[in-house]
């Protein structure tokens, strides 16, 4: 459960992005891509595909990507920023999460 401070804050981060993946110059291969949070060995990315300006198409996706893997996690289309604040939530739980497991399995190793 978020806080009312956490929503405003997720709220601002996301606009902030969005204003910031809109001002990249296009690329001819590939998706403009904006980093909203690092959290430990993960990012909270914010990314348009070309398809963003088809009708019916999310404004933006935004994914959980594992630094350590090189690979995405999760990942979602967002139509609007309300979506967008679940979507962001979502996600730094599962960052936060997967950041005290790694750190419970490293205290467990013997040196």
């Amino acid at each position: 459960m978020s806080s009312i401070g956490d929503d405003v804050s997720a709220k601002l981060k996301i606009t902030r992005g969005y204003g910031k993946l809109l001002g990249l110059p296009d690329i001819a291969h590939g998706a403009r891509v904006v980093v909203l949070e690092r959290i430990g060995n993960c990012e909270i990315r914010m990314f348009e595909t070309p398809e963003a300006s088809s009708v019916g198409a999310p404004l933006f996706w935004m994914e959980l990507f594992d630094l350590n893997t090189l690979s995405s996690l999760d990942s979602g289309g967002c139509y609007d920023v309300g979506a967008a604040v679940t979507a962001f939530e979502a996600f730094a739980s599962q960052a936060r999460h997967l950041n005290e497991c790694s750190r419970c399995a490293d205290s467990g190793k013997e040196d």
